[in-house]
């Protein structure tokens, strides 16, 4: 049995602009309000999804919530 996860995107993102992402050619951008199927969550900071309704099905990476929330803390901290 295979847990389904859907997520509402709650910010911007473009993988291309992103200092932490390993390899940005195999991340999904998405805008905020966007619903995204999760289709794996195997590595802790990246997870795989693609955009729920979309007819070509790509899957990227994107930022998994642990490293979202760490990446948070981390540039809020040291704007401040």
């Amino acid at each position: 049995y295979t847990l389904q996860m859907r997520v509402r995107a709650y910010f911007d993102y473009n993988p291309l602009y992103d200092i932490l992402n390993p390899c940005p050619e195999a991340g999904l951008a998405f805008c905020r309000g966007d619903v995204l199927h999760i289709v794996s969550q195997d590595d802790p900071w990246w997870w795989q999804a693609r955009k729920e309704g979309e007819t070509t099905g790509k899957t990227g990476l994107i930022p998994a919530r642990q490293l979202q929330e760490r990446w948070v803390i981390t540039f809020t901290w040291k704007t401040v």
